[in-house]
């Protein structure tokens, strides 16, 4: 019975198989993590041990050559799949989502679910920054020092070029598919990078219109449209690559303009990487600024990890992230949680993270 079972399933994969050209394709990471938080009041909650999914994915995808246009029709279908605590499993296509049409020499267009280009920039220019081993221990995000308005946006067209001698260009415009006479919470950013054998270099810029205004915070979800308002981020950074180092620089200011008043924050950081055989040593430290007629409301945040390839496909790793906070401030990390569920945390708390992880792509 079960190898009848198991004919009938893979006959089930082979016989579209024959029409179109689709792959299978994914990743399992989760951690074990303790994370403590700390708040002079001592209102925080005591130190947890969890199983802590950090982004697993699995992915189907195809792609379809046209038979005198030179091109393909692309698409992806990725969803999240929880082990352990958290992520974004549950439905269907909960990732880069997409149907596209790719072009060898003029670039890629992708239609639907996709990261933006202010999110996908930092994997273009700054490698070591980027290359952080968990997400419980990242410092990108709205809600984090760096890279605030990257998002993964759902009524998204991008475009991505190919590379021109190094150089290449990502851009593209998420609508607001609820927009009214009154507000249209539309967002765009567009970025660039060049990369040589000793360096990287780029820069990206990104604006949403019609946004709730938090300064100190960005939320580019569509849930309350606020009149007249806008939030624009802008990032320069680098790297520089010698023998098995990579050094990378990053500084970021994001403006909120109520309509009323304009707030600023630049952040500035650095990080380093190292491989040394089956050994990937990384560490960052990056620092928040006060938001302009803000006193102490700036963040510090140092993480340090190493990982271990087990295989081409598995590593193990090890990492350890401390966030300080001004009294005025509540940046947190992913791991952040109170009760058993995300929250915000208390204006200047402060965060360490321990984090021993697994990663294995298929």
């Amino acid at each position: 019975m079960q190898k009848i079972i198991a004919a009938a399933v893979a006959a089930a994969f082979l016989a579209p198989a024959a029409m179109a050209e689709v792959t299978v394709s994914g990743s399992i990471r989760t951690a074990i993590d303790y994370v403590d938080v700390d708040h002079e009041s001592e209102k925080d909650p005591a130190g947890k041990i969890r199983i802590a999914d950090q982004s697993s994915r699995i992915r189907f995808a195809g792609k379809d050559k046209f038979d005198d246009l030179g091109g393909s029709l692309i698409w992806q279908v990725e969803s999240g799949v929880n082990v352990g605590y958290g992520g974004s499993a549950g439905v269907f296509g909960t990732r880069n989502t997409f149907i596209g049409y790719q072009f060898a020499d003029m670039g890629t267009l992708r239609f639907g679910k996709y990261d933006n280009a202010y999110k996908n920039w930092s994997g273009d220019a700054i490698q070591a920054l980027d290359g952080y081993f968990n997400d419980d221990s990242g410092y990108f995000g709205g809600s984090r020092i760096h890279r605030r308005m990257g998002d993964r946006m759902d009524q998204i067209v991008s475009y991505e070029s190919p590379k021109w001698a190094g150089f290449n260009v990502r851009a593209d415009i998420d609508f607001d598919q609820n927009k009214t006479d009154i507000t249209n919470q539309m967002s765009y950013t567009i970025a660039g990078a060049y990369k040589h054998e000793y360096f990287a270099l780029g820069a990206a810029y990104a604006r949403a219109d019609d946004r709730e205004i938090k300064p100190g915070s960005v939320s580019l979800k569509k849930e309350k449209a606020v009149e007249g308002t806008s939030i624009d981020g802008f990032m320069i950074g680098g790297s520089v690559f010698i023998d098995a180092f990579t050094l990378s620089a990053l500084y970021e200011r994001i403006n909120w303009d109520d309509g009323k008043t304009d707030y600023d924050q630049d952040s500035y950081s650095l990080g380093l990487m190292y491989k040394w055989n089956k050994l990937t040593f990384q560490g960052a430290y990056a620092v928040a600024d006060d938001v302009s007629g803000k006193d102490d409301s700036g963040a510090k945040q140092f993480t340090i990890g190493a990982r271990y390839a087990l295989s081409k496909q598995t590593s193990i790793n090890l990492t350890y992230a401390n966030l300080n906070n001004d009294k005025n401030a509540k940046f947190k990390t992913e791991a952040y949680y109170e009760k058993g569920t995300p929250s915000d945390p208390l204006n200047g708390s402060d965060q360490q993270l321990i984090t021993l992880g697994v990663r294995t792509d298929f």
